[in-house]
């Protein structure tokens, strides 16, 4: 996770936007926004994919190591590619994004379903935590020097970095589960066509589930909405201000902020409850966020977002570890990607969504920008609030500790 999110927090803020300034000069919002949704489809569509492919893997290193090493071994490349050729075209910048999710999401998808597979339900909240953590230590440390490099004009040093990082996470997660990763019980025939009919067909539904991610989906939505085009927004509201610092102080502040929230969720939601603390967060996170679109002040802005960030920590530690304990465990690398849609899917929507909002690029365009986002944690909060019953939860739960 901390490779996965070095990538793509740092990617997706500072250098999709920077490649992307270089190669046009108008509609930059729009692009950025296609960009970013086609890529994030084609990263949706991998992951689940590769869940299910990982299900069937009887391979004697295990069920989800030889995912996470050939995603993480071929993604290296792609992601340099750029800046081999740097400065990039954009058809260039367009296949070298679509890579990278390709082959990223080979490696999560094979990834997702440990927290199924080795971690007992009573740690799972501690897990998250912890997961939490080192994805948002990624998204710190690739903000912090990404940013840094882009600001000194060392684009292709960063692209390398990003990738050097990634294929190593990659082969010291593999490492690591040496010996927990147990191959499938049975090889069973890979087929593409088989497997794409089966995307979304389940052998045992769990229906609160579905809730669960399309809550958080939601969610994710408001959080992500402003990826893209962070660089843009600082040059909008704050022209003062040099967008990379900007971007690089309050990518730095949230993710201090958020990591913090994530881990002390994580370890209190196994005993307070985990719905509990989703619900709060959500609402918090609608309040901050609408208050951000109105702040003229750089500091107050500052400010706003480390309490929005403090307020997502349920979001990001806490949804896995309550989705986690609903999971068929014969079907955990399927159901695990669907959770990776609440994350992977809510960046491609936001990024369609607000690219065509910010077409022109105004402060009124970053207004709405925020008033939406905060409606979308909202209806977040009501999904949780009123389609995952508590009573539910606590029913799957009994039953899948007993059958275990």
């Amino acid at each position: 996770m901390l490779g996965a999110n070095f990538v793509w927090v740092s990617y997706n803020n500072a250098l999709l936007p920077a490649l992307v300034e270089r190669a046009v000069t108008d509609w930059r919002g729009p692009i950025v926004g296609l960009i970013g949704f086609l890529g994030s489809m084609v990263g949706i569509v991998t992951s689940l994919l590769a869940g299910l492919v990982s299900d069937r893997t009887a391979h004697r290193w295990g069920k989800r190591t030889p995912g996470i090493l050939f995603g993480a071994l071929l993604g290296l490349p792609v992601i340099v590619s750029t800046a081999l050729c740097y400065p990039p075209a954009l058809p260039v910048i367009v296949g070298s994004f679509i890579g990278m999710q390709f082959f990223t999401n080979v490696s999560n998808g094979a990834w997702w379903p440990l927290l199924v597979d080795v971690v007992p339900e009573g740690q799972r909240g501690l897990a998250s935590g912890l997961q939490g953590l080192f994805t948002l230590l990624g998204a710190a440390l690739g903000m912090g020097l990404v940013t840094w490099l882009n600001e000194i004009g060392q684009t292709p040093l960063a692209l390398w970095l990003i990738g050097l990082v990634f294929a190593a996470t990659g082969v010291v997660t593999s490492l690591t589960i040496r010996g927990h990763d147990l191959p499938a019980l049975a090889p069973q025939p890979v087929r593409l066509r088989t497997l794409l009919k089966e995307m979304f067909h389940v052998r045992t539904r769990v229906t609160v589930f579905f809730w669960v991610v399309f809550g958080a989906l939601l969610g994710n939505m408001g959080l992500t909405s402003m990826q893209f085009f962070a660089r843009f927004f600082f040059e909008v509201y704050f022209p003062a201000v040099n967008p990379d610092r900007a971007l690089r102080l309050m990518g730095l502040l949230s993710l201090v902020w958020t990591m913090l929230s994530a881990v002390a969720c994580g370890l209190v939601s196994d005993r307070v409850g985990r719905r509990r603390l989703i619900l709060v967060g959500l609402v918090l996170s609608a309040v901050t966020t609408l208050a951000m679109g109105f702040t003229s002040d750089f500091a107050l802005f500052l400010v706003l977002a480390a309490l929005r960030a403090a307020a997502t920590g349920p979001l990001v530690a806490v949804v896995p570890a309550l989705a986690s304990g609903l999971v068929p465990p014969e079907e955990a690398g399927q159901y695990m990607a669907y959770l990776n849609l609440s994350t992977g899917l809510a960046g491609a929507l936001a990024a369609l969504f607000f690219g065509f909002t910010l077409a022109s690029m105004d402060r009124a365009g970053f207004m709405t920008l925020f008033v939406a986002s905060a409606l979308l944690f909202l209806a977040g909060s009501l999904v949780f609030r009123f389609e995952v019953p508590q009573e539910e939860l606590d029913r799957i739960l009994l039953t899948t500790n007993h059958g275990q």
